[in-house]
């Protein structure tokens, strides 16, 4: 009896609890409803707000969007600048010049191009910028040791001694440029390419701007209808050569506007006997010096005094033998043509 009373207490016990967790369920799955309830209604009520906002300050954020935009872009290119700058700052300390003759000296120092080597000169002078330059030796045998030693990343001269130093430069193994100079036109072409090559455009623009203006005026000024023909002679040691119109002091000849009575498609220098120059019969002779210039016009002196066949050009009968500036009449045009074209005008149009 007393077994059956236990047994009775458990069942209820066990209904009791079952009851107990029926409400618990229910609680709180109503209260998960209600949560979800209000987090919806919470939702509901701010997106009308939310949308607001944003559609008043829309225009205000893309504005600050795109100035962000814009100032990002001009950060940008500053620092492309910037970059560029650098590089060309950077090309520029690593450029190391040598310049082989004085003419070209001349160039770069218009041009305001640092050079580390220059040539051994007796005859031109080298631009003080120049002074603390290392001497590679003369323009037509420079030291090819020393030029290897001052690590150049250029080596410029003349064209007209390119037959006989390429291949020096070459077997070297220096670069090279070599620039025409063997007229006022080759002068102004060489400078406009240099200009290029070293970022110098502005200052090369200006000089041959200042070029154009002086031969269009001078033009002007000399308008001739009969040309004289002239014979222009270089003067060597013990020799002298015929200059034609290919050559600096033969270009500066027509220049002025004479007519070079021994024009060339090629060459700037010609060995022609005196026989061969007699049947050209020159208006004018001019006679101008290279190398040892003092030597060569001793040379000319005595050529035109011994060699009888000198006395039948019309030229020497008529006193128009002038014996020009070597320093102005050379072997490579220099920024003096203008006095070498004043001298000029009172050797073929007289005073």
């Amino acid at each position: 009896m007393k077994n059956w009373r236990n047994r009775i207490l458990l069942l209820l016990l066990s209904c009791m609890l079952l009851l107990f967790a029926g409400c618990v369920d229910q609680s709180g799955a109503e209260g998960t409803e209600n949560k979800a309830e209000v987090t919806a209604a919470n939702i509901t009520a701010e997106a009308p707000e939310k949308a607001e906002v944003k559609e008043e300050g829309g225009e205000e954020a893309e504005a600050a969007a795109d100035t962000e935009a814009e100032k990002s872009d001009t950060e940008k290119k500053t620092t492309t600048a910037e970059i560029k700058t650098a590089a060309k700052a950077e090309k520029a300390e690593e450029t190391r010049i040598i310049a082989t003759s004085a003419a070209t000296c001349e160039i770069m120092n218009k041009l305001g191009i640092d050079l580390v080597g220059v040539p051994n000169t007796t005859v031109s002078t080298i631009p003080s910028r120049y002074e603390e330059a290392t001497r590679i030796g003369t323009p037509m045998a420079p030291d090819l040791e020393i030029i290897k030693s001052l690590n150049p990343t250029d080596v410029i001269g003349p064209d007209t001694l390119e037959v006989d130093l390429k291949i020096k430069y070459d077997n070297a193994g220096v670069p090279f440029t070599f620039i025409d100079l063997k007229s006022v036109k080759g002068l102004y072409d060489s400078i406009t390419l240099l200009g290029k090559k070293y970022g110098k455009e502005e200052e090369a623009n200006a000089l041959v701007t200042e070029y154009n203006t002086f031969i269009d005026n001078y033009k002007a000024k000399h308008t001739v209808t009969e040309k004289p023909k002239v014979l222009v002679l270089m003067g060597l040691p013990g020799s002298y050569l015929v200059a034609t119109n290919k050559s600096y002091a033969g270009s500066l000849v027509e220049l002025a506007g004479g007519v070079n009575v021994f024009p060339s498609t090629e060459k700037d220098f010609l060995n022609v006997t005196p026989e061969e120059i007699l049947q050209t019969d020159p208006d004018v002779i001019i006679r101008t010096a290279h190398g040892l210039p003092q030597e060569a016009l001793k040379m000319f002196a005595k050529e035109f005094s011994e060699n009888d066949i000198w006395k039948h050009f019309r030229a020497v009968e008529d006193g128009k033998v002038y014996d020009v500036d070597y320093m102005i009449f050379g072997m490579s045009a220099t920024f003096t043509y203008p006095e070498a074209l004043s001298d000029l005008e009172p050797m073929l149009y007289g005073e």
